[in-house]
């Protein structure tokens, strides 16, 4: 079973960086994404916007390669049980702050940008 995990493991990464690849090169003529604007603010929100994209990204890989291993480790066919618990405080508290963490570190750079053009 080692053998599959790693298969889809590889495959997986491999996906991953081809998309990475593809994603990197999409170009605004597809429009897939937004365009590099001509004035100074426009180039600025693109920067931004393609910072924000690639985290996003990033949390993406994060999330579903947390949750696929997940899925794959501790499957009901291997035996595994399942973990009871209920009204955890310190994991809710955890799962509401990092979210909350991410979007004020995001909101940093664009309320610059914003206040910069003003």
């Amino acid at each position: 079973m080692g053998r599959l995990i790693r298969k889809v493991f590889r495959v997986v990464l491999l996906s991953l960086f081809t998309g990475v690849a593809q994603a990197s090169s999409i170009n605004t003529s597809s429009g897939w994404n937004m365009p590099v604007g001509v004035t100074e603010i426009s180039r600025e929100v693109y920067g931004l916007h393609m910072i924000i994209l690639w985290i996003c990204v990033a949390i993406a890989v994060v999330v579903f390669g947390v949750m696929f291993y997940s899925l794959i480790t501790y499957r009901k066919s291997k035996g595994a049980k399942a973990a009871h618990f209920h009204e955890n405080t310190t994991v809710e508290i955890i799962w509401t702050a990092i979210p909350m963490v991410i979007l004020v570190l995001m909101a940093v750079p664009a309320t610059a940008t914003l206040k910069k053009n003003v």
